[in-house]
């Protein structure tokens, strides 16, 4: 899926500010989906001119002009006949599994560090998943099963992290040549 197609997934939602379709990409769809907030824009005078979306200004005190974005009927279907012709392929990219590629070029400090800030950011990404499964009263089913998808592999993930940890930094010494030692 590309920033088109999410913002029209916010918007068939419910209407939308840019910034608020910037936080749904933030606090939502960051677990499963990756964009710029730098695309979003873009992709939404796209899709106005495109007439997929619509949008109405808001007048804000003390702040500028809102646009809030509404999808159009056109949207709706252009938005459903994407779903209904895309596969369900797997793209994860990790620059923390890039990293660990390369683990045994690293000083094992520096691998330990790596390791612990990965445990950390899948505790953060676990606690985030569970909040808003716990708080999020208007969650369809198809949004709550993300959240449990989401809640599954990092609780895997993390449980891998703590198994592998210590004998990881142990096989990565092993590996060492003396020279690199």
């Amino acid at each position: 899926m590309n920033t088109h197609h999410l913002c029209l997934g916010i918007l068939s939602l419910g209407e939308a500010s840019g910034y608020e379709i910037k936080k749904a990409f933030e606090e939502t769809f960051s677990h499963f989906q990756a964009t710029s907030y730098g695309s979003i824009y873009p992709a939404l005078a796209k899709l106005t001119e495109q007439g997929l979306v619509s949008f109405r200004e808001e007048t804000q005190e003390k702040r500028p002009t809102k646009k809030v974005f509404t999808i159009t009927q056109a949207g709706y279907e252009h938005f459903y006949q994407t779903l209904m012709n895309s596969e369900p392929a797997e793209q994860y990219r990790s620059d923390f599994l890039f990293l660990m590629m390369f683990a045994h070029l690293l000083p094992k400090t520096h691998v330990e560090t790596l390791l612990n800030k990965q445990t950390e950011h899948l505790k953060t990404e676990l606690e985030i998943l569970q909040r808003i499964i716990s708080e999020c009263q208007s969650l369809t089913p198809g949004m709550r099963f993300t959240l449990e998808y989401g809640i599954a592999a990092n609780q895997a993930l993390l449980l891998l992290m703590q198994q592998r940890h210590s004998a990881l930094l142990e096989e990565i010494d092993a590996a060492r040549s003396p020279l690199e030692s």
